[in-house]
């Protein structure tokens, strides 16, 4: 419990060495922000709690420069001072609660799927594993602003053996899941094309998982490719994939441009993913 005196609660003894109106502050900007993200996810891997000490050291940051974060998360809750002590307190998790129930995956990912259209003028979709009935569903899209164009529609759906966004899925699927489904499925030749043999698909989801993405050329639809890179969450778990389609002469003619945004978005995603869906 934090410790009080009247109505005011106490910091800890290192408080005495700054002076509230002797030292220049910085409570305010970027830099004081930015400081109290980083405090928080110190804290939450530390539940017992740190010394201001250790707590400098972490963060990088002087004592007397961190006690102006410190005070006023105190003072409001969102830090208990337990003797010597910073935990998390109450308000930081009511916070966290509200943060969490406001979480959805299309809002939090339009941002990237945008950037991605507008750096490869491609369609660019964001799908999901339905992993009751085997496919990888499409829950947004936007469209290349091109002509000629390979279309996404939401609420579209794909067998994750012939799909780019659904080998991913399959590929980093639980074990158990995965040996079910290649065991069980009935794999149809949708193109001529589509890879059906069991032992190459297992081949294959192994180069998925090395390489980090996949790429599909007419196994799915003839004449078009589609390159998707995975989202993972804080427990390295996959919650959806981001996919980039196009005609299929068009995108193998740009390939390592495609490849490099489509990684560069699905890595930078991820971490958001994470820090929203962190436990």
């Amino acid at each position: 419990m934090s410790r009080i005196e009247g109505s005011q609660k106490v910091m800890p003894e290192d408080s005495a060495l700054e002076d509230r109106d002797g030292l220049p502050r910085d409570g305010a900007g970027p830099k004081a922000m930015t400081r109290v993200i980083r405090l928080c996810e110190t804290l939450s891997e530390n539940p017992p709690g740190l010394t201001l000490s250790e707590l400098s050291t972490a963060l990088d940051t002087p004592k007397s420069t961190l006690l102006n974060s410190l005070r006023p998360l105190v003072q409001d809750d969102f830090l208990i001072v337990d003797g010597p002590l910073y935990r998390l307190g109450p308000g930081a998790f009511r916070l966290a609660a509200r943060v969490t129930s406001a979480w959805s995956l299309p809002r939090l990912m339009t941002v990237y799927l945008r950037e991605l259209c507008d750096r490869t003028e491609e369609s660019v979709g964001l799908a999901v594993p339905d992993w009751s009935i085997g496919r990888a569903v499409y829950i947004d899209a936007i469209q290349s602003p091109r002509p000629v164009l390979y279309q996404m529609r939401v609420g579209v759906s794909g067998p994750l053996y012939a799909s780019a966004a659904g080998r991913l899925m399959l590929a980093h699927a639980p074990a158990d899941w995965r040996e079910n489904y290649l065991t069980t499925t009935r794999f149809k030749q949708l193109t001529p094309h589509t890879e059906t043999d069991q032992h190459a698909i297992r081949r294959e989801l192994q180069q998925a998982r090395e390489q980090g993405y996949w790429l599909s050329v007419s196994q799915l639809l003839e004449d078009t490719a589609t390159i998707a890179a995975p989202l993972f969450d804080a427990q390295s778990r996959i919650v959806a994939t981001i996919a980039i389609g196009a005609p299929q002469d068009r995108l193998l003619g740009n390939l390592e441009a495609i490849k490099a945004a489509v990684l560069n978005i699905s890595r930078r995603a991820s971490g958001q993913l994470a820090a929203h869906r962190g436990e």
